[in-house]
């Protein structure tokens, strides 16, 4: 099988190469790197041949239990050569560039996804993994989920949008807000909101004095700053977050921190989750 598709290391940012798709020939040793790559693996199926993730990967199970290969963007060849993957699939910010030339210089072919940063790369990614994993029926079936997830997020007039601002905790630094091009901003328009911090991109520190100031009507959360504080009671208390006046009455919306690192098959369904949740509560439900 590796010697197959050795000569293949597919660095892209739209689409991937001819790996084979053949029930046959599918790799027997696969390893996954970021979130949204595993999550893609598992839910073609392909799980059981998942050897080792990275360390942003914790879902499904059993992948808190599997080896780790390193963070996604600090990868070293040691570790994946030393299992022997016949393939190992990646996220576009994966690297650094050079371990991955190795691995492919090596005969270890990897398989880069396009950005799943932005929702409507997801389906083309999932194509992608379904290819390289001999699963193209089971990547059909998958996207076609996922467009159904997302079909049903209806578009609101720009009056009607509740002003939305994305908070994260970060150990002991400032916490983060997230601009433009970012997954939560995205997620908050999907929803149906707006982004007060979409002047600026990417994810950037934000000073308690700015986030007292924030008049947003809700705040989007990961789940895991809500489990860091011990429920939304700790997060109203903290000396930081609690300053903020949607934090304080208690307008948040939690989404799970895999999908903050980028969109994968079960982030559709959040989404719709979190926009009913978002509807339940501006009527008091």
């Amino acid at each position: 099988m590796r010697r197959f598709i050795a000569f293949l290391i597919v660095l892209m940012s739209g689409a991937g190469l001819a790996v084979p798709s053949h029930a046959d020939e599918r790799p027997a040793r696969v390893i996954t790197v970021g979130a949204p790559a595993t999550e893609i693996v598992f839910a073609l199926g392909a799980g059981d041949s998942v050897v080792a993730t990275d360390t942003t990967s914790t879902r499904p199970d059993p992948v808190p239990t599997l080896p780790k290969v390193g963070y996604m963007r600090q990868l070293a060849s040691e570790g994946i050569i030393s299992l022997k993957p016949d393939l190992v699939v990646a996220v576009e910010k994966s690297g650094p560039e050079n371990v991955l030339q190795e691995l492919g210089n090596l005969g270890i072919p990897v398989v880069k996804l396009p950005s799943l940063d932005e929702i409507k790369n997801l389906p083309d990614a999932i194509a992608v993994a379904g290819k390289a994993l001999g699963r193209d029926e089971d990547a059909k079936s998958l996207i076609q989920k996922v467009r159904d997830d997302i079909s049903g997020l209806a578009a609101r007039d720009e009056a009607g949008r509740p002003s939305i601002i994305f908070l994260m905790a970060v150990g002991h630094g400032k916490p983060l807000s997230a601009g433009s091009h970012t997954t939560a901003s995205e997620i908050i328009d999907l929803i149906g909101g707006t982004n007060p911090m979409a002047s600026f991109d990417g994810f950037k520190p934000v000073s308690p004095e700015i986030i007292a100031a924030d008049q947003s009507d809700y705040v989007l959360v990961p789940q895991s700053t809500v489990d860091h504080f011990g429920g939304l009671d700790g997060l109203k208390t903290d000396p930081v977050l609690g300053l903020n006046k949607a934090v304080a009455n208690g307008k948040v919306l939690t989404v799970s921190s895999s999908t903050i690192l980028g969109f994968g098959p079960q982030s559709a369904s959040e989404i719709r989750d979190v926009a009913k949740s978002l509807h339940q509560q501006e009527h008091g439900q």
